[in-house]
């Protein structure tokens, strides 16, 4: 591992059967760098960040990770529990004693809907109380997967300013979008 860098990628693939839904693949993540991975649906985005966080071994290849690496993970389900309300959430979230709370919660627009079931919130709602874990984190690399999917404009350039401060702080990114968004980053791009 080179002294900056978090995740060093060493020609990763996979396959299914036969099929491969990438080959070769080698990157190096540095903390203030970010990477942007896109493809079309079922080009293998989501399998590569399930490689990356060490959830699904890659078919050949290897990935390396720093010592200190602590990982901010928000994948494109909210793994929120619907039958709950927003405060319980957060508190199974462990976020309610985050000196920061109350700033995201005004910030986002979700502070009058704490006592709402989840259930009961609109989908960009949702997906406001999931980001809660990423604007509150305490990691040095960010993994998103599809982090811009049902926001609203305001939300989206909060997240994008946000993102871009977590890199000026010197934490990675690695995430996938195919909303367009003003994050300065690197270009993986999946085809299958």
């Amino acid at each position: 591992m080179t002294d900056n860098s978090l995740i060093i990628a060493n020609n990763i693939s996979y396959k299914i059967n036969e099929n491969k839904l990438f080959h070769n693949l080698s990157f190096d993540i540095k903390g203030g760098r970010a990477l942007h991975i896109k493809g079309k649906n079922g080009s293998g985005k989501s399998t590569l960040l399930r490689i990356i966080l060490g959830i699904t071994d890659p078919t050949k290849g290897s990935i390396n990770s720093a010592a200190s690496l602590q990982i901010c993970y928000l994948g494109h389900k909210n793994a929120l529990k619907n039958y709950l309300t927003m405060r319980d959430n957060i508190h199974l979230l462990q976020l309610n004693n985050h000196i920061k709370l109350n700033k995201y919660l005004d910030l986002i627009g979700l502070k009058k809907h704490l006592d709402v079931t989840v259930s009961s919130l609109s989908f960009g709602q949702q997906k406001k109380l999931a980001l809660l874990r990423v604007f509150l984190n305490s990691s040095n690399l960010l993994i998103l997967d599809e982090p811009f999917v049902g926001l609203d404009d305001d939300t989206h350039e909060q997240l994008t300013q946000f993102l871009s401060n977590e890199l000026i702080e010197g934490k990675g990114l690695i995430f996938t979008s195919h909303i367009p968004c003003q994050i300065k980053s690197d270009l993986l791009e999946l085809n299958n």
